[in-house]
């Protein structure tokens, strides 16, 4: 994300119904002060692999925008995951979906 620190990101594998994949990285920035007066707060958010825009979720303050932000990700994921057939291979699990992805905790290896 240009001009933003990221802080958080995940590296995930799609899998298309004919067994093609591609990378996929969400990516969360570091939620900044709105340019603007009477703004809040801005969290940019990217989910690349799947889309080229850079989100900027506005929040009341850093942790609201942040939290909107991970929410985004994870609607984006899911939206995409459904209308083109994705799972998800990531920690070593494949066949996953975007709810799992997202919410499942990383075992492998445990």
């Amino acid at each position: 994300m240009k001009n933003h620190a990221v802080i958080a990101t995940r590296r995930l594998e799609a899998v298309a119904p004919d067994g093609e994949t591609f990378p996929v990285t969400l990516q969360l920035g570091a939620p900044y002060p709105d340019p603007d007066p009477a703004g809040d707060w801005i969290c940019p958010c990217r989910l690349d692999g799947l889309s080229e825009a850079t989100y900027e979720i506005h929040g009341v303050d850093g942790i609201q925008a942040l939290a909107l932000a991970a929410d985004v990700l994870g609607s984006r994921l899911t939206e995409a995951a459904q209308a083109r057939g994705l799972t998800f291979t990531w920690g070593g699990e494949s066949g996953l979906s975007a709810a799992e992805v997202l919410l499942r905790p990383h075992t492998a290896g445990r």
